[in-house]
């Protein structure tokens, strides 16, 4: 979607076509923009975290463990004040003080002594985070996927472009020394040619049950949760369902994007970067469901997803129920080549097997540290260090997107590449974006 805008992929409604001009024309107070910090190697970094029950808490420690000493975590930010304290506790352990405690984003972003903010939200918020932070000046870690539809991801990516901001994806496979030297060995061509890449998920997910509409507790600002989402009733911020929060929002497609963009991104993203693909497919057709049980859930636990490119596949399945492994991977890669196999079976460790009786090659492992990585691009203003840059997480978090299209869609879907749209299919253009809640809208110029 380069060089199309939101309104080209809702003509299927113009009901919502106006719903979201009208949105647009409302979300210019909301927009906080402050002259950027500029930052030497030596000026200390101030850090907010957004959003620290679940991922979140990974982002205090990865900071607060940082050898850089000139990083400081000094603003915690949580629209649940129920949930905050681990956080709270561990920073204030780690730096001889509590740090700040805010509940808006929007104030953390007015605040010109933060640098950074680090976003650990449910998915919904991400690429409005990371948009609102560069407007702000301000530098950004977002998490994985870095959008909760195909047309934000891009926005996120355009906004960084023209703040000059440097923004990292939470793929921190990409840090591993493992995984970058199984990389090294496929473009060296230690596999042969390789004709097709296969990301598993195959993750245990039982049934999350049913839960009921309650009155919102006292602590929650449910609104500020909501953000650009719609409310578990809608039009109604007073009560919410709590089987939704804080972890099930994955499994519903108003939060989250199913296991293919919650642990799948990772091994999506691997895939694709081992087959050196930096644009989209020609096509995506999916197949799957929620098999097993039935409860509040509404994404896939079972899911094929099939890319094709016109010389390699890219082929992805999650797997919720029990199930056997595949040459030792549950969750992770495999890359198939001329020659061998190579296969990615945790975030640092690599395998390769060879010839039809798959006798046992090279192989290694070895960790990394994202966070310290993203530090450093900081300090030096260099985007290209960073190895997640906001791109590579845009286009792996755009595959999973697709892939959930197609399965929603139930067919085969041909891609404008050069556009990242669909071709001559209005309904599938139409869920490359979403309806946005006045005033947490992504705007068509960021």
């Amino acid at each position: 979607m380069r060089s199309f805008q939101r309104r080209d992929f809702l003509q299927a409604s113009a009901a919502s076509l106006a719903a979201l001009t009208a949105s647009n024309a409302s979300r210019a107070s909301a927009e906080p923009r402050t002259a950027p910090r500029r930052t030497s190697a030596n000026d200390s970094l101030n850090v907010a975290v957004v959003g620290v029950r679940g991922r979140g808490m990974d982002h205090v420690r990865g900071f607060l463990n940082l050898k850089d000493d000139g990083v400081r975590v000094t603003t915690v930010c949580d629209v649940d004040e129920n949930v905050v304290g681990n956080a709270m506790k561990a920073i204030e352990t780690a730096s001889g003080s509590a740090p700040s405690l805010v509940k808006d984003v929007r104030e953390v972003l007015d605040d010109p002594a933060i640098d950074i903010i680090s976003v650990a939200t449910p998915n919904h918020w991400h690429s409005l985070m990371g948009i609102w932070a560069c407007q702000a000046g301000k530098d950004a870690y977002v998490e994985k996927p870095v959008s909760h539809n195909v047309y934000e991801g891009r926005k996120l990516v355009e906004a960084a472009r023209k703040y000059d901001r440097i923004v990292q994806c939470g793929t921190q496979c990409r840090s591993h020394k493992g995984i970058q030297d199984a990389m090294q060995f496929l473009r060296d061509g230690g596999i042969g040619k390789v004709y097709m890449a296969k990301g598993l998920c195959y993750k245990p997910r039982g049934s999350i049950g049913h839960g009921s509409l309650q009155p919102v507790p006292e602590g929650l600002d449910y609104d500020l949760w909501t953000g650009p989402a719609e409310f578990h009733k809608p039009g109604d911020p007073s009560v919410y369902n709590p089987n939704i929060l804080h972890y099930n929002w994955h499994w519903v497609w108003n939060t989250g994007n199913g296991d293919l963009g919650n642990q799948g991104i990772h091994q999506m993203d691997l895939a694709r970067w081992g087959i050196g693909k930096n644009e989209f497919p020609r096509t995506v057709m999916s197949a799957g469901g929620r098999y097993g049980y039935e409860d509040d859930g509404e994404t896939a636990n079972t899911q094929t997803v099939n890319f094709e490119y016109d010389d390699v596949l890219l082929q992805f399945e999650v797997r919720g129920l029990p199930t056997n492994d595949e040459q030792g991977v549950k969750v992770g890669d495999i890359f198939y080549g001329t020659e061998g196999i190579l296969t990615l079976d945790s975030y640092t460790t690599w395998q390769t097997f060879f010839g039809h009786k798959m006798e046992p090659g090279p192989k290694g492992t070895g960790g990394g540290d994202h966070y310290a990585n993203f530090i450093e691009a900081v300090r030096t203003r260099d985007r290209s260090i960073l190895n997640a840059e906001i791109e590579e997480g845009h286009l792996s978090s755009a595959f999973c997107h697709l892939g959930n299209i197609a399965l929603r869609l139930g067919r085969k879907l041909h891609i404008d590449v050069e556009n990242e749209a669909f071709l001559d299919d209005p309904e599938a253009n139409a869920m490359l974006t979403r309806e946005y809640r006045a005033p947490y809208v992504v705007p068509d110029q960021v």
